[in-house]
């Protein structure tokens, strides 16, 4: 399984990577959910990693509701993105009556070669299986991070292996994640069975 720490800084960064992380999200503002890193922060946690490192694009933290203005800064932001030595983007948008906007998404797949993981914003989705099903069908996704809808993936252990069973032979993988610790790790991965699971704590403390 690979385990990927949600962090917010270069000495959480290094500290998942000795912990045992596979790879990092890379966030500023892990009050808010994790919005968009600063350019510098991104160069400083490049030069000292050596795991993978998926960077959120996420300008407006609870509002995945973008404008033409918001995508335009965004793909501004991509393209600053791409000159680091990153291995992946993660992004969510939603149109005004929740469901995925798929033009914004293609838009960010064209601007970047860079794997895209849909993230939490697909739970606050009007349906999350449908919406799963639309990302499926685009075929632009290349991972999706969801707790099933709740508010932390043990609550959404039923709606995960719903959506696992969307997915299985599909091109996209999904990524658990809500409250995941390393301490209930175990028991969510007996009744999940996934490839990746995600939190700030998925290894350890890493203050």
């Amino acid at each position: 399984m690979i385990l990927e720490a949600c962090v917010g800084n270069l000495k959480e960064a290094t500290n998942a990577q000795q912990l045992g992380a596979h790879q990092i999200e890379l966030c500023d503002r892990l009050d808010l959910d994790g919005t968009s890193p600063s350019l510098s922060t991104i160069g400083e946690v490049c030069e000292h990693l050596d795991i993978p490192i998926k960077i959120i694009v996420n300008p407006n933290p609870y509002n995945y509701v973008y404008t033409p203005t918001d995508i335009e800064k965004i793909l501004l932001y991509i393209n600053q993105v791409n000159k680091y030595s990153v291995e992946g983007i993660v992004f969510g948008a939603l149109t005004s009556d929740g469901h995925p906007d798929l033009s914004a998404i293609e838009q960010i797949y064209n601007n970047t070669s860079l794997p895209i993981t849909f993230h939490k914003a697909i739970d606050t989705s009007k349906n999350l299986q449908q919406s799963t099903k639309m990302l499926l069908d685009q075929g632009l996704i290349k991972f999706i991070l969801t707790s099933g809808g709740k508010k932390t993936a043990e609550e959404g252990i039923d709606e995960l292996l719903k959506l696992k069973n969307i997915v299985e032979k599909s091109s996209i993988s999904l990524i658990a994640a809500g409250s995941i610790t390393s301490h209930n790790l175990p028991l969510l991965h007996s009744k999940l069975n996934l490839s990746h699971y995600h939190g700030k704590k998925v290894v350890g403390n890493l203050n």
